[in-house]
C-alpha cells in the first residue's frame, strides 16, 4: 500500500512539473516544435508613443448579413460599403471589424480582414486564423487605428483568403477622433 501511496505521489509531482514548464514556455511565447504558425501579412516594425487623449468625433456603424457572399481567393471581397468623413484638424481613424467566415474545402486557407483608407490597404492587415474545412464557420475581430490629416477620407472593409471563402456577417465601427 506503501508503495502505491508513493507511485501515486511521484506521479502527481512530475504532472504537475510538466503542465508548470507548459505555463512557462506559453507565458514566454514559446510553443511546441510542431505549431503551426501564422503567415504575417506585411513585415512593419511597430513603434509605440506616450498616450495622448483624444476626443470622439463621430462614429459610423455598419453591420448585415452577406450570406452566400463569395471571395474566389487572392482578391479582396468588399464587406460594406464605401464610408465618407471629413476631418476639419488632424484626426485619428479607428477601424474596429468583426468578421464571419467560412464554408469551405481548401486546407491551409489562411483568411484576413482588409481596411482600405483613401482607397489604399493600411500596412498592416494581420491574418486571424485559417477558414474552417469542415463547413462551418470563425468569427475575428480586428482593431486597428491610423492620423489623418484635416480633409475628407474614404474607409471601406474587406476580408481576404488564400484560396477563397463565404463572408456570413459583419459587424463594423469607424470612430473618428480628433487629435
Amino acid at each position: 500500500m506503501k508503495r502505491l501511496f508513493r507511485i501515486g505521489i511521484v506521479s502527481l509531482a512530475a504532472a504537475v512539473v510538466l503542465f508548470a514548464a507548459l505555463h512557462y514556455m506559453r507565458a514566454q511565447g514559446q510553443t511546441s516544435p510542431n505549431a503551426v504558425k501564422a503567415p504575417h501579412a506585411l513585415s512593419v516594425p511597430l513603434t509605440t508613443g506616450p498616450s495622448v487623449p483624444h476626443i470622439l468625433v463621430a462614429t459610423y456603424m455598419t453591420q448585415g448579413l452577406a450570406v452566400g457572399t463569395e471571395e474566389t481567393g487572392g482578391v479582396n471581397l468588399p464587406v460594406d460599403n464605401l464610408t465618407t468623413f471629413k476631418c476639419l484638424l488632424p484626426c485619428t481613424l479607428e477601424i474596429e471589424q468583426t468578421v464571419q467566415v467560412g464554408a469551405v474545402s481548401y486546407a491551409a486557407n489562411w483568411w484576413a480582414p482588409v481596411v482600405n483608407v483613401d482607397g489604399s490597404p493600411l500596412a498592416y492587415s494581420p491574418f486571424v486564423g485559417q477558414v474552417p474545412t469542415d463547413d462551418s464557420y470563425v468569427l475575428a475581430t480586428v482593431n486597428q487605428s491610423i492620423s489623418l490629416k484635416p480633409g475628407t477620407h474614404t474607409v471601406q472593409s474587406f476580408v481576404y483568403s488564400y484560396y477563397g471563402l463565404y463572408l456570413e456577417d459583419y459587424h463594423i465601427n469607424y470612430r473618428v477622433y480628433t487629435p
